[in-house]
């Protein structure tokens, strides 16, 4: 018999669900930042249901997602476009262990836009499915996405993927608060908390490479290493003034390496309105993502 723990306003957790902790969260919070600073905003979400793929145990659900991971990347690769995606795993009592990917398909450049690869992502990612049974697999893989880009919807497919949080967790005390109340992880997460299961596989949620910890030390995801180059050096004389300018088109050199990149978490916000942009936290419901404003 399942064994559950009631806690922090009435979220209900199975003792043994594999929930995200605060660590997790900054973590999957700084690899979102990081995407977004460099308009990399997560417009197109897939889901996949693990056993209508033919897959039974965990060993088998971990071995067909590293494929599919191999395959995105290459995906990615082949067409020069940045990899950018988080995702969470999940275990739900109808469909089992199945998997939340929200990712960046570029293409849309400001609002309004729309997003030209999803079509070829959504056949591509269903033939993928298809080859791994030789037929069609109409419940495995869903792929979704706005028909034009918004960029609030990034941080809404976020907090999709992290709504299995431990609701526990505290990420400031009352002592520390404006307001005399401890905040919880919860407050800062715009779905009210989903029990996520046991999730007997690698990482509970993770992200590309080009998001993680070594790309934010070089300051860029990956697809954006010509920012890193060094500039070429492009002085020239006027021989009519006797002065010299810099050529049309080049840069000049920078005073100094790009600089780390680090969240605003990991600085220390924790008031909602600078965590996430206006557009995003004006449509969270009144209440369910507390604002906490330094005084």
């Amino acid at each position: 018999m399942t064994t559950t723990a009631v806690v922090n306003g009435g979220a209900i957790a199975a003792a043994n669900s594999t929930l995200i902790g605060e660590s997790e969260f900054a973590a999957v919070y700084a690899a979102a930042e990081f995407a977004e600073a460099f308009g990399l905003r997560f417009n197109t979400t897939v889901t996949i249901a693990w056993r209508f793929l033919g897959a039974e145990t965990p060993q088998d659900v971990q071995s067909l997602f590293n494929s599919l991971m191999k395959c995105l990347r290459d995906w990615f690769a082949q067409r020069r476009l940045p990899q950018a995606w988080l995702y969470a795993h999940e275990s739900g009592p109808q469909i089992g262990l199945h998997t939340h990917i929200a990712l960046s398909l570029p293409g849309a450049l400001f609002d309004g836009d729309p997003i030209p690869n999803r079509d070829e992502f959504r056949r591509w990612i269903m033939t993928w499915a298809q080859r791994r049974l030789g037929r069609r697999t109409p419940r495995a893989v869903r792929v979704r996405g706005p028909r034009r880009e918004a960029g609030w919807l990034h941080w809404l497919a976020v907090h999709y993927l992290v709504k299995g949080y431990d609701p526990a967790a505290e990420v400031l005390s009352a002592r520390n608060s404006p307001d005399g109340r401890t905040l919880y992880l919860g407050d800062l997460i715009a779905f009210p908390f989903r029990d996520p299961g046991q999730v007997p596989l690698q990482h509970r949620v993770h992200w590309s490479r080009s998001l993680g910890p070594d790309r934010r030390r070089l300051g860029v995801p990956g697809g954006f290493d010509d920012l890193l180059e060094p500039p070429t050096k492009a002085l020239c004389v006027d021989p009519f003034r006797q002065t010299t300018f810099v050529a049309p088109g080049t840069r000049l050199p920078p005073d100094q390496r790009l600089p780390a990149f680090r969240s605003k978490y990991e600085d220390g916000v924790r008031d909602v309105r600078l965590l996430y942009p206006k557009a995003f936290w004006t449509r969270i419901s009144p209440g369910k993502a507390r604002s906490v404003i330094p005084r």
